[in-house]
C-alpha cells in the first residue's frame, strides 16, 4: 500500500468562493484586527499592482456587508487608489467575530509578521482559554494590556504580553497575580518585559524570595524605575547577564536598604 494513501487528512470544509467586491463593502473588526500600519499601506500604494496584490480573506456579515480577516494593508491601499474599486476576495464560511478571530489566527499563525501582541488581541477575540487567562491574571492585577505600544505611557499599562504569557505557563494564574500586583503597586509606566522577569525572580528563586516581602518591593520601585533601569543595564553589561536577572540585583539591594532605614 502506498503510504501516502493511508495518511489521513483533517477535512478542509466546504471551498470559499472567489470573486471581485466592491471595497466600500469592506469593513475592518478591531476586535481581533492589528492597528493600521499608514506606512506599509503607503508603500502597497507607491507600488500598486494587481499582478502583485493577491486575494484578501473576508467574511460575510450583516447586511451584505463583508469583515476582512487577512488584507487589511492591501484593502486600505486599495481604498486610495483612485483607479480601484473592488478587489479579488475569497469569501470563507466563517459567522461572527470568534469564527472570523480564528480563521486570522490560523492564516497568522506561522507569518513572521504579527506580534505577540496582535496574537494575543486575536485569542481574546477567538475566545482562546489561555489568552482569557492572561487577561483575567492581568485584570486582578491590576494591569491594563494594550492594543498596540504608543510613546505615552499611564501607569499599570504594558505591551509585554511574552513576559506575561511565559509567566503565567510557568506558575500557573495565581502566582502570576501576585508577581503581577508588585508591578502594579508600583505604578510602573509602562511595565515592560524586563520589570516581569526581575519581579519573578525575586519571588520565586530561593536566592531571594524568603527576604524579599512584596509591598516592600513595591515601596522601593515606586518613583525609581528609570535610576533603577540605567543601574540595571550598566550591571548586566558589566557581569554579562540578562538586564532582567541585573534588574534583580539591583532592586534587592535597594529593597534591603530601605527595610534598614525603616
Amino acid at each position: 500500500m502506498n503510504p501516502a494513501t493511508a495518511t489521513e487528512y483533517r477535512d478542509p470544509g466546504d471551498p470559499p468562493v472567489l470573486d471581485w467586491i466592491d471595497v466600500n463593502l469592506i469593513d475592518i473588526d478591531p476586535a481581533y484586527q492589528r492597528g493600521l500600519d499608514d506606512a506599509r499601506v503607503q508603500r502597497i500604494l507607491d507600488w500598486f499592482t494587481w499582478d502583485a496584490f493577491g486575494a484578501i480573506v473576508i467574511a460575510p456579515a450583516a447586511e451584505g456587508r463583508y469583515n476582512c480577516t487577512d488584507g487589511q494593508h492591501r484593502l486600505a491601499a486599495a481604498r486610495r487608489h483612485p483607479a480601484v474599486s473592488v478587489v479579488p476576495a475569497i469569501i470563507i464560511h466563517a459567522q461572527g467575530t470568534q469564527a472570523e478571530a480564528e480563521n486570522f489566527i490560523a492564516i497568522n499563525r506561522e507569518r513572521k509578521n504579527i506580534s505577540a501582541l496582535d496574537r494575543y488581541w486575536a485569542e481574546v477575540a477567538a475566545s482562546d482559554d489561555d489568552a482569557k487567562t492572561i487577561e483575567q491574571v492581568c485584570e486582578r492585577a491590576g494591569i491594563t494590556i494594550m492594543r498596540n505600544p504608543c510613546s505615552q505611557y499611564e501607569p499599570r499599562q504594558t505591551v509585554a504580553i511574552s513576559a506575561i504569557r511565559s509567566l503565567v505557563d510557568k506558575w500557573g494564574a495565581m502566582r502570576a497575580r501576585q508577581i503581577l500586583e508588585v508591578l502594579a503597586k508600583a505604578e510602573l509606566a509602562p511595565i515592560k518585559g524586563e520589570h516581569i522577569r526581575a519581579a519573578e525572580i525575586l519571588m520565586t528563586d530561593d536566592e531571594f524570595r524568603h527576604s524579599v516581602e512584596p509591598d516592600a518591593l513595591s515601596e522601593a520601585l515606586t518613583g525609581n524605575d528609570e535610576e533603577f533601569g540605567v543601574e540595571a543595564k550598566a550591571f548586566a553589561k558589566t557581569h554579562r547577564m540578562p538586564v532582567g536577572r541585573a534588574l534583580a540585583s539591583v532592586w534587592f539591594r535597594r529593597t534591603r536598604k530601605k527595610r534598614r532605614a525603616a
